[in-house]
């Protein structure tokens, strides 16, 4: 009689699963850029994966394209909005496909560094139990820090996530900005950024030191280099002074000092600069010639943030009649637990449409409150405003279009962010 294969226990599966992961995170270090999937499905072939893949999403945010092969068969682009894997990316969550002929599953997962959405990793596997999604989940995050850990060394993953040849002036505004989601138990931050390989003057910024988390979105006239470097300029003497304790006004007073003196008041960027105190809901803001922010509460735009204004960054004191002397008036708003704060630069809402109609503020609040209510993550809402952006221009864009939605939730530590 031929004995029955035993399939492992759980405690066996359990333990296979802890050598994986350790056997993975020593040999991360020496691990080549593009080999995190193979690497991966190794490791964890003792506990049931025969396979794996890692996409990332392009800079656009359209489709899912697969790390480099060690074969010569590459895998196709996946459409983010149509495909399995795309659900998982739009979701956050876990996507399973029907067993193959072979009996196996292929489970999407999404990947992760942190609450940023690198894309999805494909696992094939011989069941899908709870106890072997875990498992998955386990390894999805794993493989999401390894790629983030491998990327500042190689352009081996700029090369996956670019569809088009960059402008030189975005090349530099890219490398300058923080990643477009962020978040913690008390608040989150999303950004979106039009055109991807070919914005002039936008940028955004922020930071969470203790419990301030500080804010910021330029506008830099023009759209070529120049436009690029006053963006780049604007954001490392916010971080240069942030970094050595400077508050709000000296932000503005230094980042206005380095812009006419490195342009000679020819140039110029509007400037919203800002401080959530994550504990007390405290939100204050400097506009610099900037459009002001718009408060969202239950579901509702209940006002903008309007204030008079302090001039663009980096124009001489000469051309106005305003005591630039002065420090720069700083103005304060107490949020409610669950408001969102929505920051924008003007070419957002004064995009226009083939009739001429502009897309303005009112459209701009009502499409973020319907796309939030429907359940949508903040980075999937401004995925969909980018593209609903684009449309509404016929793909053409007149300036560049900058978003950030900030959502303060301090009464709701079990939101989760990720899955």
């Amino acid at each position: 009689m031929t004995p029955t294969a035993r399939r492992p226990g759980s405690d066996e599966m359990d333990g296979a699963a802890g050598k994986a992961i350790a056997e993975l995170l020593s040999r991360a270090h020496l691990l080549r850029p593009g080999a995190v999937a193979d690497a991966l499905a190794e490791c964890a072939r003792p506990f049931g994966v025969h396979g794996a893949a890692v996409y990332l999403a392009d800079l656009g945010q359209q489709y899912l394209r697969a790390m480099p092969e060690t074969d010569d068969s590459p895998l196709p682009e996946l459409p983010i909005d149509s495909t399995l894997a795309g659900r998982a990316f739009r979701t956050i969550e876990i996507q399973l496909a029907a067993a193959d002929p072979d009996g196996r599953h292929h489970v999407w997962l999404p990947l992760m560094d942190g609450t940023e959405r690198l894309g999805v990793l494909e696992l094939i596997v011989d069941d899908v139990s709870e106890a072997t999604l875990d498992r998955c989940r386990t390894l999805a995050s794993l493989a999401g820090l390894v790629v983030v850990s491998k990327s500042a060394y190689s352009d081996a993953h700029a090369h996956v996530r670019r569809t088009q040849q960059m402008a030189l002036q975005a090349e530099m505004v890219w490398a300058f900005m923080a990643p477009p989601t962020f978040a913690t138990d008390d608040v989150i931050i999303a950004a979106a950024i039009e055109p991807v390989y070919g914005v002039g003057g936008d940028a955004y910024d922020y930071s969470l030191l203790g419990d301030n988390l500080h804010v910021a979105v330029f506008d830099a006239v023009g759209h070529d280099l120049p436009a690029g470097l006053i963006a780049s300029v604007a954001m490392a003497s916010c971080r240069n002074t942030r970094r050595a304790g400077g508050d709000l006004a000296d932000l503005v007073a230094r980042a206005d000092h380095a812009i006419a003196g490195q342009f000679g008041g020819s140039r110029f960027a509007t400037a919203l600069l800002c401080d959530l105190e994550v504990t007390t809901g405290r939100f204050r803001w400097i506009a610099c010639g900037h459009p002001p922010p718009l408060l969202i509460r239950d579901n509702k735009v209940i006002k903008e943030l309007f204030r008079r204004p302090r001039l663009p960054l980096g124009l001489p004191e000469d051309r106005h009649d305003l005591d630039l002397a002065a420090p720069p008036p700083v103005h304060t708003e107490h949020l409610q637990p669950g408001d969102r704060l929505l920051l924008y630069t003007d070419g957002v809402v004064e995009g226009r449409a083939a009739d001429g109609t502009q897309f303005g503020v009112r459209r701009l609040g009502d499409f973020v409150i319907r796309h939030s209510a429907a359940g949508m993550p903040a980075s999937e809402t401004l995925r969909r405003l980018n593209r609903a952006i684009l449309d509404f221009q016929h793909g053409r864009l007149a300036d560049d279009a900058t978003t950030v939605l900030v959502e303060w939730r301090p009464d709701d530590p079990e939101r989760q962010y990720g899955f």
